[in-house]
Parts: C-alpha cells; sequence; structure tokens
C-alpha cells in the first residue's frame, strides 16, 4: 500500500510538471532469498528459450506471438511467477512522467478514452490499464497482475492474440471498465519492474547499471514501447545503443540512436506519434546527469 500510495504520488507530481530536479543513477532493489532463487531458476530457462524466439521475432506477429506466448506459459509453469520475484526497480520520476503521459495521456484522458480495452492496431493485442498489452502476455501473468479486477477471466482471453485477431477481442470487452488508479497499480507493481528488468537485460546489466537514472528511463520506455528485441533490420539503433553507446555511458550516443529509430515510420500514419515519443526519449537520455 505504502509503494502504491508513492507511485501516485510520483506520477500526480510528474504529470504536472513538478519533481524534475536531477536524479541519481538507480539499482533494483534484492528480493528475498526464495524469490531470488525462483527469479534466477526462470531466468536459466528464458536463456535457453530466447535464441529460438529472437530468430523468428521480426516476422508476421500473428503468428509468431503466440508461439512465443507459449514458450512463456511454458516457463512459467516450471517456475511460476510471483509478485514478490520481481525485483522492484527505481525508475526516475520524469522517465514514469513520460511513459504514463505517451501511453494514456492525464487521468481525465484515461477516463475519456481508456477506461476500456482497446486496440491500437498494428502488431498490438487488446490493451488495457497504462498500456498493458494482453497479447503479448500469457494467461499465468495477466492472471498474477490483474487478480484484483473482477474480470480477470475476460482479460486472460487476450493472451497471445495480436494484430488484426485482436480486433474483434475488444468489441467483446465494452463492457469492461479498469479503473485509472487499479491501472497505476498494476504499472507501479507489475509494468515498471518487468519492464526496467527486460531493459536492463537486452542492453546489458553491467553498462546498464552505472547509466543515469533518466538515461534508464529513456531506454525503459522505449523497450516498454517497442520491446526488446535486439533482431533484423528494424533493431540496428537498439544494437547499436548495446554495442557502442553503453559501453562508453555516452548518453548523446543513445539520445542519437533513439532519434535515428524514426527512419522506420516516416512517411506514415505512425510517424507524428512514434518520432515524437523517440524525440522526448532522447532528450531524456542526453539531459541524463
Amino acid at each position: 500500500m505504502i509503494a502504491q500510495l508513492a507511485l501516485a504520488m510520483l506520477l500526480v507530481t510528474a504529470l504536472t510538471g513538478c519533481g524534475q530536479g536531477p536524479s541519481v543513477a538507480s539499482t533494483p532493489l534484492a528480493g528475498e532469498a526464495t524469490a531470488v532463487a525462483v527469479a534466477d531458476v526462470r531466468d536459466d530457462i528464458s536463456a535457453a528459450a530466447t535464441p529460438v524466439v529472437a530468430a523468428v521475432q521480426e516476422t508476421t506477429a500473428e503468428v509468431v506471438l503466440p508461439a512465443m506466448v507459449g514458450v512463456q506459459e511454458a516457463i512459467q509453469h516450471a517456475a511460476p511467477p510471483t509478485a514478490s520475484s520481481l525485483r522492484e526497480p527505481i525508475v526516475s520520476p520524469p522517465a514514469v512522467a513520460l511513459i504514463v503521459r505517451w501511453e494514456v495521456g492525464s487521468p481525465s484522458l484515461y477516463a475519456r478514452r481508456y477506461e476500456s480495452p482497446i486496440w491500437p492496431g498494428g502488431a498490438s493485442g487488446v490493451t488495457w490499464g497504462i498500456g498493458y498489452d494482453g497479447g503479448h502476455q500469457t494467461r499465468q501473468q495477466i492472471g498474477l497482475d490483474w487478480s484484483a479486477h473482477d474480470a480477470v477471466s475476460r482479460l486472460q482471453g487476450t493472451a497471445g492474440i495480436t494484430g488484426g485477431a485482436a480486433r474483434p477481442v475488444v468489441s467483446q470487452l465494452r463492457d469492461v471498465r479498469v479503473s485509472f488508479d487499479l491501472a497505476t497499480d498494476v504499472f507501479g507493481a507489475a509494468s515498471l519492474p518487468r519492464y526496467h528488468a527486460s531493459a536492463r537485460r537486452a542492453f546489458g546489466p553491467d553498462g546498464f547499471d552505472v547509466l543515469p537514472a533518466d538515461a534508464q528511463g529513456a531506454l525503459v520506455s522505449l523497450v516498454y514501447n517497442r520491446g526488446a528485441s535486439m533482431v533484423g533490420p528494424g533493431r540496428t539503433e537498439m544494437r547499436s545503443i548495446r554495442d557502442v553507446c553503453i559501453l562508453g555511458s555516452d548518453v548523446h550516443c543513445i539520445a542519437g540512436q533513439i532519434r535515428l529509430m524514426c527512419r522506420l515510420w516516416r512517411g506514415t500514419n505512425l510517424e507524428a506519434g512514434l518520432c515524437g515519443r523517440r524525440e522526448e526519449e532522447a532528450g531524456l537520455a542526453e539531459r541524463a546527469r
């Protein structure tokens, strides 16, 4: 409860333009011994599955992503996820505000547009809360993250459904409402720790951990929006950040590579939104101290 109240206060402060002072580098908090052991087992199994998953990530989402979710289901069956097994990171307030702003805008906009699940289009699945994409989750993970919601079993039905196949599913969930309070609870307790850990693994913990907090946060936002894959021509800049920029703790290099990603959406109806978000992430990274 204390953590949830702290996150709520952070969101209010950040979204109203306050709390923008300099931040320090963050490190994940250690969990209890049992939780760490479970997490280590899951990491070992995930590492074994990663080459198989990565090899197909750039192909058709509607075919590949359900298979990836199937792999995740198998991993979670072997080592079930628990709330305590997620090491809760500290993500800088400006980065939290950036993610929330680009995902849902503000509490009032959320109430008008996002209280019910939507399909954002493209390779996304049914999405609700603060950018929570059910299509990229397993039934088990959705059940854990959204156990407090009365319609959790219906939300679990979105697992692994992405792309055009997700559109008709949204119409079946029009009566489902997700309050902003619950959305922020799940964002703070589940989404942020998971995407922080994903970004840290993707870019390499040794280099990631010594970056300033806002630079880390920019990369968390990037992974929150684009995922952590390093495979294929669409991920050239991601690999450059990992292999060049982070090795030298060069925040200007990170910012430059984030901006270069705009090539992927130039001339499409996604350009304004995604290039705008990349620009804010780049600015956050290059101002980091």
